[in-house]
């Protein structure tokens, strides 16, 4: 960890006693002197101020164990909130616990509730601002972590994404193909100025080279990071299990199983049936605006899905109706158009697409046509976040190809790690978008699946989308 870093993670201490100090005494004013429900046991400030000195410090404890007093510079704020919110909520089960066996302990259920709600907004905000005292830092170059990427032929994805954003907290201190005299080139580079990370970004190397890789950055003191292929991807879940008096190991194809499916589906649930109802007048003004700009049906429907189940797609119709999906000019056209498919690989992405309306244009850059998609979730078609959905005549095109069938054993999302991806880097290659999706399915929680949420109302809230499918 950078000295930077470690003095952000020190400072953030006390900033957090404070901010959490600060939310208490506001839920503790509202509740005794705004609030106008009546106060069955009195409480003087002096009195509370006590109970939360002690509580403080718990709650500390419980932000260090969650991982917050040990963050670097290139994890996102999203991680970190998500992190604090859920450190809060362990401390609020505590306190409700210790609520229920003394009463007199704490008389006020409303102030446990506000400073729970409090808690997480304050703590948040303080960290926003750390972090964009250290992005800042970060962008005048201190701080930043000095990288040796090792590539082949093409230049990674990776790299370009470090080289245009500097708050990731990366410089690329040189790009190196593997050569019998790398090892010496990397020892001279670390001696004319400290070398932090290396990213092994050729996945075509040789185990006894990557080895070599491995055993040059251990002696050296440097961190070791590789991009994974395909099929590496699938050793992610190990668990060691017995059969009868005989140990297994056993590869699991991805954690969500068992409860996991239980708390997803209740997330699917809850989420779709929330986005219906808040977008519902939206739903009704595009349905409006797509009837009145241009002939045809407000929906577009098309069978989607996978090698095991498919069935009928609605978005919101985003071209002409006598050119769209299906019909002989559509197909036509989209025949000659996938010609010069930008993608390498199976899925096909047609750029500047002749057969989009001009409010299709809008709606496919702010993602209003995938709307409809809440209602897929909510009938179990789709999940929230998962793999993206795909045409079947792409399916066809690898569905015997045994490393690409593995994304089709949990359902499609209509967010994921690729489309998020995507809003960065419109270019994503297929492998990369095939590794990101095995990433997910891999290693997939709850905490991952809200992280993908929340970034991607972020990136829809705050970026620009050109991404025509």
């Amino acid at each position: 960890m950078k000295k930077s870093e470690l003095a952000f993670n020190v400072i953030s201490v006390p900033v957090d006693f404070l901010m959490i100090l600060a939310a208490a005494s506001l839920a503790y004013f509202l509740r005794y002197r705004v609030e106008t429900l009546p106060v069955l046991f009195d409480l003087s400030y002096s009195q509370y101020l006590k109970l939360i000195l002690i509580a403080i410090p718990f709650l500390l404890l419980l932000f260090a164990l969650n991982g917050l007093y040990a963050q670097k510079s290139t994890h996102g704020i999203w991680r970190e909130v998500l992190r604090i919110a859920g450190s809060v909520s362990a401390g609020l089960m505590i306190v409700v616990v210790l609520f229920f066996f003394n009463r007199n302990l704490f008389p006020s259920r409303l102030i446990i509730l506000m400073g729970w709600a409090f808690a997480i907004l304050f703590v948040s905000f303080g960290r926003i601002i750390l972090l964009i005292v250290q992005r800042e830092l970060l962008a005048h170059g201190t701080g930043r972590h000095r990288l040796v990427v090792i590539q082949g032929e093409n230049m990674s994805p990776i790299s370009r994404e470090i080289e245009r954003n500097a708050t990731l907290g990366y410089e690329i201190a040189t790009t190196l193909r593997y050569s019998p005299a790398l090892r010496d080139r990397i020892e001279e580079l670390h001696r004319e100025g400290r070398i932090d990370e290396l990213l092994q970004a050729d996945t075509s190397l040789k185990n006894e080279e990557v080895l070599e890789l491995v055993s040059l950055c251990e002696n050296l003191g440097i961190k070791f990071n590789y991009l994974p292929s395909v099929l590496e991807s699938h050793l992610a879940n190990v668990e060691v299990d017995m059969i009868g008096n005989m140990p297994v190991i056993r590869l699991k194809p991805t954690p969500l199983d068992g409860w996991g499916k239980v708390v997803k589906r209740l997330i699917d649930i809850l989420g779709s049936l929330v986005g219906l109802i808040l977008f519902s007048p939206l739903f009704a003004l595009i349905a409006t605006v797509i009837r009145l700009t241009s002939r045809g049906p407000i929906f577009f429907h098309q069978r989607r899905g996978s090698s095991r189940h498919n069935f009928e797609f609605y978005k919101f119709r985003s071209m002409h109706a006598d050119m769209s999906e299906g019909t002989a000019a559509g197909d036509r056209i989209r025949q000659e158009l996938e010609e010069s498919n930008s993608r390498r690989g199976p899925y096909v992405k047609i750029k500047n697409d002749p057969r989009v309306t001009a409010v299709g244009k809008f709606l496919r850059r702010s993602k209003l046509d995938e709307l409809p998609q809440f209602w897929h979730v909510l009938r179990g078609q789709m999940s929230l976040v998962g793999p993206r959905i795909h045409m079947v005549r792409e399916v066809e095109k690898f569905e015997n190809s045994l490393q690409y069938k593995k994304i089709f054993v949990i359902k499609p999302g209509a967010t994921g790690l690729a489309q998020l991806n995507q809003f960065a880097n419109q270019e994503l290659d297929f492998e990369d978008e095939i590794k990101l999706d095995l990433l997910y399915i891999e290693n997939w929680s709850l905490w991952l699946d809200l992280y993908v949420i929340a970034k991607t109302f972020y990136f829809l809230l705050t970026r620009r989308v050109n991404v025509d499918y």
